[in-house]
């Protein structure tokens, strides 16, 4: 009821621009392969005129969003207040707009398009778009989301399969294809696929190779001095988009031939950075955990191109078998002369130190580690990672603290390395930033956050400015103290802007901030959206274990809006994946009973239907069975109604969903409605199934009809459906069948009369009869037997006759059964008097179950009577 909240925030007006735009997000669910871009409601221009007057919120030229006028916009302006505006009420909050990457909004338009074989934005608006968002991911550093790849992936294949127009010849440039390609080389976060990203690499590849002018032996005199750069360049950069995109095997097959085709033409020595493409592959197979294709690519890779065994060779093979946790072989490839005498590569010692802590023989490893890390100190040209892992290996392994640390500074200074050099005379150590971090990150990982302040502070004493990553680091440990107060003094300093953060480095410990704060017992509110409005001012995309995080603590604190400003900021940035994982939370959240509300379940589920449409049909079947255990039919059957409505005919309801919509009514019928007024959640949920045209009518689904009708207190409507629809079937009634008309017999004056033939019928059939329907025919003979005052010796007789003619004894059930559906007290204890008698064990496990009373007809067993249909 309180749902309205969330549909007057989310109000689009109707002109065509905006009802374009929303239609965008509603289809995009239908991409291949699963991907899911879901709903999102922009303002529109007359929503953003009514914003506060604090600042510019949106720049049409940076989130590329044409319909909204710049002058509709407000300033900053002078604040003037009168009389008047004491008694004018506050203005209505107004939804944040989202953010949409440059160019973003037009390939999200081209998609609806495609879904909905309409006509596709003008050429140029799309390769102004393909350029706009790819431009700003490769300058950014900020990767693509796996929905963003994929768009990219549909227009780029677009734009080459069709011509430009002879009048307007816009087309892609090749400068612009190989933006693209930086543009696709950061990796997205983990968890997120990345087959999206392999096939616009691909396809990026395939186009600039045709365009690309290879050059021949006629043509050289007119190429420049260096004509296979350009060539090379692209070669790598896709070499390396393959590696780490699960395609390191395609990767090594095709450096063999791009060198194999250089060795037939017999310009090999035309090709620069030979090395670097030969490693690309031997890292990605490493990562992906291939040691025979490894070992393989790496002779074929001394054969054919003649590799030496630089450092970044040797760090790929001792980090992969120290990843494995394999010390012999780790050693072998330590050992191994690296060419030209050049120190390990700083992660190879990194790697060494993450394993002596990994696996259950680090007593051997630190002992190996012991004489490796000799022989680094008396390197004068060790590197300062290499130095680095030292001493962190030092509080790790051997307990070091400040006081531990610093005989190592001044032995290391003493070797004239040249990151730690005696400075001031020789009274204090140069120490690095980077150094610093490191110990307060072997601290950290140790659990020892009062030593990772020690060492903070040991670098405060040696003179050491902290960098960003000494803040973040301060902050992280600070949380994990559970030192609030003392991360928000951190947070206040970085916030600042007096520390310079560049690619975001800072979002991970952000994320890990909100979601502490969000999981205190009392969360800080104001805290949590002081954060919040500080990253959106940055258009900064949290992860979704953040929103998830966020949205709960708003939903349990009532705070409506906020949630919509969550979904309305982040949902569009994020990965079809992350969408679900967001939407799946929501479903829990609204499933939790007793501890969600029923008001807040119904918030919570306005916001998901309108935020997240490509919600599967299991989940929303999920939450309208809990909406029946609420004893909320009408909600459980508007859920149902909003599949039936949905936009996608695969969200619609199947038979099993309308039967399992059905048993709900049955078990939560709607109080005080009669089932055949229009305005009945039956009624509603019948007339869509009478309208359905997808569905043929079923046994099953008329026991549902029949289940429905007389829990809603029509049993004799129920019967018409077992009697003009059932019983003339071709496939007949079902066991289920039988039980539920036997309930509705019993709920009816006269039941047993309609209820005896279909008995006797089935005693002739010689069929096999289950007991649960057996006891639906012995309460509805009670039950008639009870309300017009006969003897209670025919029921005696029937459930005493069981043994002989149905080849079982009478259960518990069957007396519980028998017993709740009599009528007057003085034929229950009549009842109970003989059942003690004869079924004196199953009459115990009965009366241990408990009543309740039932007003006039008497005392009830609790007991559960499961009917399905």
């Amino acid at each position: 009821m309180r749902s309205h909240l969330a549909r007057n925030a989310t109000k689009t007006t109707t002109t065509t621009t905006t009802t374009t735009t929303a239609n965008v997000y509603r289809r995009l669910y239908h991409a291949a392969g699963g991907l899911h871009h879901g709903l999102l409601r922009p303002g529109s221009s007359s929503v953003t005129a009514r914003l506060p007057a604090r600042r510019c919120l949106l720049d049409c030229s940076q989130h590329d969003v044409p319909h909204l006028p710049r002058d509709g916009l407000l300033c900053p302006r002078t604040s003037k207040r009168t009389i008047i505006s004491l008694f004018t009420p506050k203005p209505e909050r107004v939804v944040k707009l989202p953010y949409f990457d440059p160019g973003y909004s037009v390939l999200l338009q081209y998609r609806k398009s495609e879904v909905e074989q309409e006509r596709p934005p003008p050429r140029d608006q799309l390769v102004t778009a393909f350029k706009k968002l790819t431009k700003f991911k490769a300058d950014t550093k900020r990767p693509l989301n796996p929905n963003q790849a994929f768009l990219l992936t549909s227009v780029l294949k677009y734009l080459t399969a069709t011509q430009p127009d002879a009048d307007a010849p816009v087309n892609l440039e090749l400068k612009d294809l190989d933006t693209a390609m930086d543009a696709v080389l950061p990796p997205p976060p983990k968890g997120n696929p990345t087959q999206f990203h392999l096939e616009l690499a691909q396809a990026l590849y395939k186009e600039i190779k045709s365009r690309r002018i290879v050059p021949t032996a006629d043509l050289d005199e007119f190429l420049p001095e260096d004509p296979f750069a350009e060539v090379g360049k692209d070669f790598t950069k896709y070499i390396k988009a393959l590696a780490q995109y699960g395609g390191a095997v395609e990767a090594a097959n095709q450096v063999k031939e791009f060198f194999q085709k250089l060795q037939d033409e017999n310009r090999r020595h035309t090709f620069k950075g030979s090395t670097q493409t030969w490693l690309i592959p031997l890292q990605g197979l490493a990562n992906e955990g291939r040691e025979e294709e490894l070992l393989k690519f790496w002779e074929e890779a001394q054969k054919m191109a003649s590799v030496s065994f630089f450092s970044p060779f040797h760090e790929v093979f001792v980090t992969f078998y120290a990843k494995k946790g394999d010390l012999k072989k780790t050693k072998q490839w330590y050992y191994k002369p690296i060419r030209g005498d050049f120190p390990p590569e700083e992660e190879t010692h990194r790697e060494l130190v993450r394993a002596s802590q990994r696996f259950s023989q680090s007593q051997e490893w630190n002992e190996w580690l012991l004489t490796v890390f000799e022989e680094v100190t008396q390197n004068r040209s060790s590197r300062q990672g290499s130095l680095e892992a030292i001493l962190q290996w030092s509080v790790l392994a051997l307990d070091k603290g400040p006081d531990g640390i610093m005989p190592l500074l001044k032995m290391m200074a003493k070797k004239d390395h040249k990151f730690y050099m005696y400075k001031d005379n020789g009274k204090r150590v140069n120490v690095r930033p980077s150094t610093i971090n490191r110990l307060i990150e072997a601290a950290m990982e140790k659990g020892n956050l009062y030593l990772a302040e020690r060492f903070r502070q040991l670098g405060l004493e040696l003179g050491v400015k902290p960098d960003v990553h000494t803040y973040l680091l301060h902050l992280s440990y600070r949380l994990d103290a559970k030192d609030y107060d003392g991360a928000h003094e951190v947070f206040l300093k970085l916030a600042s802007g007096a520390i310079e953060i560049e690619f975001e480095e800072d979002l991970p410990v952000m994320n890990k901030y909100l979601r502490t704060l969000c999981a205190q017992p009392i969360p800080n509110i104001e805290r949590i959206i002081t954060i919040t409005e500080a990253l959106e001012e940055r258009h900064a995309t949290l992860e979704a274990e953040t929103i998830i995080a966020l949205c709960r603590v708003f939903l349990n604190h009532d705070k409506k809006f906020d949630v919509i400003d969550t979904l309305s900021v982040h949902s569009v940035s994020i990965s079809h994946i992350e969408r679900q994982q967001i939407y799946k939370s929501f479903v829990d959240y609204i499933c939790d009973l007793p501890k969600t509300t029923t008001d807040r379940a119904w918030d919570a589920y306005s916001l998901l239907r309108q935020y997240f449409p490509e919600t599967s049909t299991d989940d929303r079947v999920r939450m309208m069975e809990s909406f029946f255990e609420r004893k909320k039919p009408e909600m459980a059957c508007l859920v149902f109604g909003h599949m039936r409505a949905h936009d996608d005919g695969n969200m619609h309801p199947t038979a099993d969903t309308y039967v399992r919509c059905l048993e709900g009514l049955a078990r939560s019928p709607q109080p005080d409605m009669n089932p055949k007024d229009p305005a009945s959640s039956l009624k509603m949920v019948h007339n869509m199934l009478k309208m359905d045209t997808r569905l043929e009518m079923s046994t099953r689904l008329y026991n549902g009809l029949m289940l429905a009708y007389a829990a809603a207190g029509d049993p004799v409507g129920a019967l018409d459906f077992w009697e003009e629809h059932i019983t003339r079937s071709a496939e007949g009634p079902s066991y289920n069948s039988l039980a539920i008309v036997f309930w509705c017999c019993e709920l009816i004056p006269f039941g047993d009369r309609y209820a005896r033939p279909i008995w006797q019928k089935m005693l002739r059939m010689d069929l096999e009869v289950p007991q649960f329907v057996f006891n639906a025919y012995c309460a509805a003979v009670a039950r008639s037997n009870s309300a017009w005052g006969k003897k209670m010796d025919e029921v005696f007789k029937l459930i005493k006759s069981t043994d002989s003619t149905l080849g079982w004894p009478a259960s518990m059930m069957t007396l519980g059964v028998t017993y709740n559906a009599l009528l007057r007290p003085q034929f229950k204890e009549e009842f109970a008097a003989w059942a003690e008698e004869e079924y004196p064990e199953e009459w115990a496990r009965l009366k241990s179950k408990g009543t309740h009373d039932a007003g006039l007809e008497g005392p009830r067993f609790n007991i559960t009577r499961p009917f399905e249909a």
